[in-house]
């Protein structure tokens, strides 16, 4: 069968578009990726535009040619975004090396699935594109459990096929609802000026979010600010709810993970481990009041921890004036407790994420021959059992 008549069998299978579409310039398109792209992939785009197929954490979520309506999703800024993130993360399971566009047969992202894997076109394998596999990026597993490549073998129409049938067929993707059409960048510029910018503009949250891109679906939990306060017995600082209502639970460059802050069932949420880290805090204290200089909350200036890292340290507050004053302290495993950080969490996050050493003492700090872009990075961590 033809793919013309493929498509056409499976778009009677999808139905309608459930959103209106955005046009999509494929020779434009085409020019400054510098690759053709597949057939089934231009003639579903152009039908349904940027959609979910399927269902559960493994539905599809297709990455078209456009701009999100509030400006957070540009095209060619996350195929630049995701090709980075994906040439650092592997190296945690893997020796293997994988190429990304524009290297000469590298890998092209296409897609995401709900669980936060990434789906990209193998180039490397034909000069017809109608012909490139579909090669998953999981992020689903641990170091050690299995290589984080999987290889389908198929073209994309075949994994979208199996995809509807595994669940609901298609479904408008909230985060791109009234897209508008993408244009690529002029000859010469940088498609993520805005990320190069914020290596030394701005401050705050906009930084950050500049710096590096939100996830597009965080997964924040279903309980509110208010529930977590009363929990904790404070109300935490501002810069502080605001940047994790944007990232949610996730890793920041495989080193600072943040629990889901508004998940209050469980042991998966910020309230739940500010509580176990706390309680470890206390004990150790007790034991150690040389090594541990800070009271534990909610003694006054106590420290309140927040989020953990994978070398075993603790982030958290040092509890001194009202919420927004708060200092970040480190509690560090294989090291002396030190004075609390001069800034709040987000200056602090800012500042580590640029590569600046002052400040964020406690952190692992980057060379200085080290872009940081290459280096630093948010994975989200996708809420368990949804879609």
């Amino acid at each position: 069968m033809e793919i013309t008549e493929r498509v056409a069998a499976f778009r009677d299978l999808l139905g309608p578009p459930p959103d209106a579409v955005p046009a999509v310039d494929w020779a434009a398109v085409e020019a400054w990726l510098e690759v053709p792209l597949p057939a089934d992939y231009k003639a579903l785009v152009s039908a349904y535009g940027p959609v979910e197929i399927g269902g559960g954490p493994a539905a599809i979520r297709l990455h078209t040619p456009c701009v999100s309506a509030d400006g957070r999703y540009d095209y060619g800024a996350w195929v630049v975004e995701t090709h980075r993130h994906s040439s650092i993360r592997p190296g945690m399971f893997t020796r293997e090396r994988r190429r990304f566009l524009p290297e000469e047969g590298g890998l092209l992202a296409l897609a995401t699935t709900a669980g936060g894997d990434h789906l990209f076109w193998d180039t490397s394998v034909s000069d017809d594109p109608d012909a490139w596999p579909v090669v998953l990026l999981t992020t689903s597993i641990a170091v050690g459990e299995a290589e984080p490549w999987v290889s389908y073998e198929a073209p994309l129409l075949d994994v979208l096929s199996a995809a509807a049938r595994d669940g609901v067929a298609v479904r408008a993707w909230a985060p791109l609802a009234g897209a508008g059409p993408w244009a690529p960048p002029p000859r010469g510029t940088y498609v993520d000026a805005r990320q190069h910018a914020a290596l030394t503009e701005g401050e705050g949250l906009a930084a950050v979010t500049a710096l590096i891109p939100p996830p597009l679906t965080p997964h924040l939990g279903t309980g509110t600010w208010e529930q977590v306060f009363t929990r904790l017995g404070t109300r935490l600082p501002a810069d502080f709810t605001a940047l994790t209502e944007r990232y949610g639970a996730g890793n920041w460059s495989w080193w600072l993970d943040m629990p889901a802050p508004l998940d209050l069932e469980g042991r998966c949420g910020l309230a739940a481990d500010a509580e176990e880290m706390l309680e470890g805090y206390r004990a150790l204290r007790e034991a150690h009041p040389e090594y541990y200089p800070l009271p534990a909350w909610p003694e006054p200036g106590g420290f309140l921890p927040f989020a953990s890292t994978i070398d075993g340290d603790v982030i958290g507050w040092c509890t001194e004036g009202e919420p927004d004053q708060w200092r970040v302290a480190v509690n560090p495993r294989h090291a002396d407790q030190g004075p609390p950080l001069p800034g709040n969490f987000t200056g602090t996050l800012l500042n580590w994420l640029r590569g600046d050493g002052p400040g964020t003492a406690g952190f692992p700090g980057l060379r200085p021959d080290q872009d940081p872009l290459e280096h630093m990075f948010f994975e989200p961590f996708a809420a368990r059992g949804t879609g």
